[in-house]
């Protein structure tokens, strides 16, 4: 009386149900925490054990001793069953033990056809087989939790508790099954069966619990991993600051250094300038009627002196960025040529000057001091390494909306391994001579030109010797084309 107040597929309907809820709800859990893949193997085995307890739902309704019912609710059963400790196994960072979870799978898929072709109406040999796989599936899940390390003990002794309970289950299943063996009690099996099932309803809601804890306490942790991966990132960054904090103060006291040198420099710089200039004044005083030649030396001395004075005034400071010190005005470049041309004709060093300027040529805006230092510079480099007293070529033309000048010399050229260090400060190719200079030209003249947003390049000639370009793009400093004069 008392087994008959359970009914087979009422119990059924109400474990079908409750798999196939967690079995979404597992689908959920793995939507939201993609990074833990195996949890879609736990989702997986419940989603195919909630199928194969529906076939075996529809068979018991219809009452259709189908083969293919009974061996597909048992393959969905049981290879869900392998599948889902699979995913337990690789959840806690672990193989298992996938040999004998395969084996168990090519069982099922072996003897249920076979069980069904010897003999179809023995149901005690199905139930004994079912049970002894659910057992050793069972059995491995426990070994997996008890090897296990990540989950709290509490946690694990109490899924551990809960998958025995089923063990035992199982057995008594077993037991019973054997005992009807030769009687083939259908009504006695189908009493057990509901047992069993409103039994097993209990465990797989237990289970189905104890595995969404150990998944919180997963993502627990996880979170405790990332938090102290963020601090210790933080304490870098920190760290981090705090030297390029105390790098930035040292570039402050440097630069602060190096404003105060330049300062002393160029007061010191001062005091013999104007000893020169003075002493070329008065000497072209006392002198009476002096030659022309004395003359023009004496002019060129104090054209010089001023010319370094100012310099001195503007451009040493070559870290300076304020641009209120630029005096832009139009600039006509045989103009600037000229200017050039007079600066080396004091030094008698015109003859081996030649200049070609095209006719047409447009005005630019631009500050006509650098502009001529940056000339005298590289004519003075292209004359100091050309050793043979051959001429330097001065050409300027337009030519894509800029003007281009170049300055070509058949001097030692430039070593293509360091093409790429010319003009970086204090560099000096290893083809130049100790006296020739300090590196500071090229990086000086790259400076002046870049407050006129012009480009400097260099290259090695066809018949030896350097090829220096100057491109100013059109119209220069001009602040509108209104400032342009006709």
């Amino acid at each position: 009386m008392a087994a008959a107040m359970l009914h087979l597929n009422t119990t059924l309907l109400i474990l079908t149900a409750t798999v196939t809820l967690q079995g979404f709800v597992w689908l959920l859990v793995w939507f939201t925490q993609r990074h833990l893949f195996e949890l879609r193997l736990i989702a997986a085995g419940f989603i195919g054990f909630a199928v194969g307890l529906l076939l075996h739902l529809i068979r018991n309704i219809v009452d259709i001793p189908n083969a293919v019912f009974i061996i597909s609710q048992n393959y969905f059963v049981h290879i869900s069953l392998a599948v889902l400790t699979h995913g337990i196994a690789r959840f806690l960072g672990q193989r298992g033990h996938p040999a004998v979870i395969w084996g168990c799978v090519a069982f099922t898929a072996v003897f249920w056809p076979a069980a069904l072709t010897i003999d179809p109406h023995n149901v005690a040999i199905r139930i004994l087989a079912s049970n002894a796989l659910g057992i050793v599936m069972l059995s491995l899940i426990v070994a997996i939790l008890l090897r296990d390390r990540t989950q709290p003990r509490l946690l694990r002794w109490s899924t551990v508790g809960i998958l025995l309970s089923d063990l035992v289950a199982l057995l008594l299943r077993s037991v019973i099954a054997i005992d009807n063996w030769n009687t083939q009690a259908v009504l006695a099996m189908d009493a057990t069966q509901a047992w069993y099932f409103f039994f097993f309803n209990m465990f797989v809601t237990g289970l189905f619990l104890m595995l969404l804890l150990m998944v919180g306490v997963r993502l627990s942790y996880d979170l405790r991993l990332k938090n102290d991966a963020l601090q210790s990132e933080v304490a870098v960054r920190r760290n981090l600051q705090d030297q390029l904090s105390a790098s930035l103060e040292n570039e402050k006291a440097l630069r602060q250094e190096q404003k105060q040198f330049l300062r002393m420099v160029t007061h010191e710089f001062r005091t013999p300038l104007a000893v020169v200039d003075r002493a070329a004044e008065m000497i072209d005083v006392v002198l009476e009627k002096p030659p022309e030649t004395v003359s023009r030396r004496l002019n060129s001395i104090r054209d010089a002196v001023r010319r370094l004075v100012e310099l001195i005034d503007r451009f040493l400071d070559v870290e300076r960025r304020d641009l209120s010190f630029l005096q832009p005005e139009r600039i006509d470049i045989a103009s600037l040529m000229e200017r050039v041309r007079k600066h080396f004709a004091g030094l008698e060093l015109d003859q081996r000057l030649r200049f070609t300027v095209q006719p047409s040529l447009s005005f630019y805006w631009g500050d006509l001091e650098m502009l001529s230092t940056v000339l005298i510079n590289l004519i003075d480099n292209a004359l100091k390494y050309t050793t043979d007293g051959s001429p330097v070529e001065i050409a300027a033309r337009a030519e894509d909306k800029a003007i281009v000048i170049t300055v070509t010399d058949r001097g030692i050229g430039i070593p293509e391994a360091e093409a790429a260090q010319i003009g970086r400060r204090f560099f000096r190719a290893s083809n130049t001579t100790a006296a020739t200079g300090t590196g500071l030209g090229l990086y000086n003249t790259h400076r002046l030109l870049e407050y006129h947003n012009a480009i400097l390049s260099l290259r090695s000639g066809r018949g030896g010797g350097t090829v220096a370009t100057i491109r100013l793009p059109l119209p220069g400093m001009a602040p509108n084309i209104s400032m342009e004069v006709a």
